[in-house]
C-alpha cells in the first residue's frame, strides 16, 4: 500500500533456548525503525500510533498474511486513494 506498511517480526529465543533478560518490546523495535527511516529521509513521515498484533497459531499465521497479501487490491477504495 503506498500510505502504509505492514511488518511482520519474528522473535527468536537466544541460544541457550531462553530469553533475553531485556528483550526490546514491539515499541521499542517500531520505535527504532521509525527513528532511523526518519534520519534517512530527512524528515518525520509517521504517524504517532501504530496496530499490533501477536499471531499465536497457525490458521492466524494464515490469516495475516492473506490479509497483508491481498491488502493492495484495496487501494482504490482507500479514503486516500487517487490515481
Amino acid at each position: 500500500m503506498p500510505n502504509h506498511l505492514h511488518i511482520m517480526v519474528v522473535i527468536l529465543p537466544n541460544e541457550d533456548g531462553g530469553r533475553a533478560k531485556r528483550a526490546p518490546t514491539v515499541s521499542n523495535m517500531i520505535n527504532q525503525f521509525k527513528g532511523a527511516v526518519t534520519k534517512q529521509l530527512g524528515e518525520n513521515i509517521w504517524q504517532k500510533l501504530f496496530y499490533d498484533h501477536v499471531i499465536r497459531n497457525k490458521n492466524d499465521y494464515e490469516e495475516i498474511s492473506k490479509y497483508i497479501y491481498e491488502n493492495p487490491l484495496k487501494w482504490q477504495f482507500d479514503e486516500f486513494y487517487c490515481e
